[in-house]
Order: C-alpha cells, then structure tokens, then sequence
C-alpha cells in the first residue's frame, strides 16, 4: 500500500469495489448499493487529493463530483450517475433513514447491478485520469 494519502484512498474504494462484488453475489442488495457509494466517494476524495491536496468532509456525491469538475469537466459525465447513488446512502444503512428516500423500499437486484456497474465506471475514469496526467508529468502513481 502506498504512502501518498491520495493512493491510500484509491486503494480503500477498490477494496470497497471488491467487496461490493461480493455482496452483490451474496444477495444483499442495499448494502451492495450503499458499498458502491462508499468506493465511489472513496475514489473521488482520493482524486481530489491528488489534485488539490484536500478534500471535504461530506459524503454527498455531487457535492464532490461539482468539486471533481472544477478541476476536469470530464467528470460532468457522472452527475446523472452520482444523483442515483446518492440516494442509497442513508436509506441502505438505518431502517428509520429518511422516510420516503426510497420510493419503492429498498433497492432490489436491478438497482444493486446498476449501483455496481456506476461504481467500476467511475473508479475506471478516475484511476485512468490520474495515471494519465501522472504519466504527461513524470509521476508515478
């Protein structure tokens, strides 16, 4: 594991993504939903570190993917991807989370397949970004 505490935060949102997988597999839906909002958020925090050396303490996907497109409007890709996710945060942990977050309860085996295959896309884009512009400047990641 990497010392760099951008990589450190990489390396956390591909395990969050390969447990994910696992759950998933399992059948356990909602928290398939709410581990692809951790490794999502994980992986934007670690680009924001790795970019601007800081990241905020939210959890709320748009609010870090807005800071994500500051900095590269690629990312402006992922809003309509990052809104879905958003909403498994709570509702997918507390079975008193906010009423009616979920219209239709929890999420099922078509919402815990879309949550996975959001989060592998976005953790491909951000890697791929900061391997690329590392590799244009002579870093290593």
């Amino acid at each position: 594991m990497s010392s760099e505490p951008f990589q450190q935060w990489i390396d956390r949102a591909v395990e969050d993504l390969a447990v994910t997988r696992l759950v998933f597999a399992e059948g356990y839906y909602a928290h398939t939903c709410f581990l692809a909002q951790q490794s999502i958020e994980k992986v934007l925090k670690g680009y924001l570190l790795w970019c601007c050396h800081t990241y905020p303490r939210v959890h709320n996907l748009v609010d870090l993917l807005a800071l994500c497109q500051a900095q590269d409007e690629d990312f402006a890709d992922f809003q309509t991807d990052c809104l879905i996710i958003d909403q498994y945060y709570i509702p997918t942990r507390y079975p008193d989370g906010v009423p009616g977050t979920l219209p239709g309860g929890l999420p099922g085996f078509t919402e815990a397949q879309e949550a996975v295959t959001i989060a592998v896309k976005v953790q491909k884009f951000v890697i791929a970004k900061i391997s690329d512009r590392s590799a244009s400047t002579g870093q290593i990641v």
